[in-house]
């Protein structure tokens, strides 16, 4: 019964999945949103990742517009779009199939919500040899994505990245816009934290591909700081050979892995409200949402400029992904006097507060859809 169902299922598939919002006012065609479609009967609290709440904002700017949007999974690869289509937009691979079916005046855009996909595997690849070198282990990688030619078929596209991101991006030769990534957490500045404890304290905070996100970096380099704390938040039991071949570290006094936490929750708080920093070499992003999400707590950002985050003069950008420039780093930071930390530690938050928020990320899709794209939206 199970073959002739698979069998029922590749000779009569069921029609693409596309949820369909109508304009607000009389529609001035249709935007293709090959993104996500489940985020819109979901209830909005279920908005735990910054893609499901961006993902429909877009699609509400777009009916503001006048226009009609039908949102599809951007893994959908039979879906087509109507004859009065007016805009596509991808996130990545979907791009090439829906241009060429597509009506030719109707604009192509790319949302880019990491870096360039062969930008991105060389990098995960990277980190697996370095780490081969160093500990003689070999590990699978966890990010790899597929090739695409979007950026190449794309008009225009915007990015939730920063310069970093655009940069991989560059051969193509394509505007790109930047719409900073929000949040899913806002949090009221921390006034009673407690800085001079808080010093010696430091937390990774981070998705799979424990590898690619640098915690085996970190973790190495907190072995030789024992006088100084790591917590580390994240899937890790997701990866039972990354947990054999941290073992020794990972059982150390000075680390603490607590598996993955909700952002919402009061534990998550205790942590922001403790610890001074985040430290998260990663080897490519599109807007690190993690460091995003501590800086909202003020937490002191330690990071790579793959992390495509900006931390101005309140953070620190590693001159290299190595051990030693983590040592280097967070010490630095750990010695600095307790004054300088609290005005990082706010200044961090401000920036959070000012550049990365629900608000701030509709405001300026807004601004591209209106003033690049010309599709006027009322006030």
């Amino acid at each position: 019964m199970r073959l002739l169902g698979r069998l029922r299922h590749r000779l009569f598939p069921p029609p693409p999945v596309v949820v369909r919002l109508s304009a607000a006012a009389p529609a001035c065609g249709t935007v293709v949103l090959s993104y996500l479609n489940e985020c819109f009967t979901e209830n909005p609290a279920a908005h735990y990742h910054t893609n499901r709440w961006e993902c429909c904002c877009m699609a509400r700017v777009f009916a503001a517009a006048g226009c009609n949007v039908d949102a599809i999974n951007h893994d959908d690869r039979r879906y087509r779009p109507p004859a009065d289509c007016v805009a596509v937009i991808d996130i990545h691979s979907n791009l090439e199939r829906l241009a060429a079916i597509a009506p030719p005046h109707a604009p192509k855009i790319l949302h880019a919500t990491g870096a360039y996909w062969a930008f991105q595997n060389r990098a995960e690849l990277a980190r697996l040899d370095a780490l081969r070198s160093r500990r003689g282990v070999s590990l699978p990688p966890r990010r790899q994505v597929p090739p695409s030619r979007a950026i190449e078929f794309a008009d225009v596209a915007t990015t939730t990245g920063n310069g970093f991101t655009i940069e991989t991006f560059a051969f193509a030769r394509k505007t790109m816009h930047r719409v900073p990534l929000s949040s899913t957490y806002v949090q009221d500045w921390p006034a009673e934290k407690d800085f001079a404890a808080a010093r010696t304290r430091f937390l990774w905070f981070g998705s799979h591909g424990l590898v690619h996100k640098g915690l085996d970096l970190v973790l190495e380099a907190f072995a030789q700081m024992p006088e100084l704390s790591l917590t580390v938040v994240g899937p890790v039991q997701a990866e039972p050979d990354f947990i054999e071949a941290y073992q020794r570290e990972l059982a150390l006094p000075n680390v603490h892995v607590l598996g993955w936490l909700d952002t919402r929750s009061p534990q998550f708080g205790e942590l922001l409200a403790t610890h001074v920093g985040i430290v998260y070499p990663s080897c490519s992003e599109g807007g690190g949402g993690s460091v995003i999400t501590c800086l909202h707590g003020g937490l002191i950002p330690v990071v790579t400029r793959e992390a495509s985050v900006d931390v101005e003069d309140f953070g620190t950008e590693l001159p290299e992904a190595s051990v030693g420039a983590i040592v280097a780093s967070v010490q630095d930071l750990a010695v600095r006097p307790v004054a300088e930390l609290a005005t990082r530690s706010r200044v961090a938050w401000e920036f959070a507060r000012r550049r990365h928020t629900r608000e701030s990320f509709e405001a300026a899709y807004r601004r591209f859809v209106s003033k690049v794209l010309g599709f006027p939206i009322p006030d």
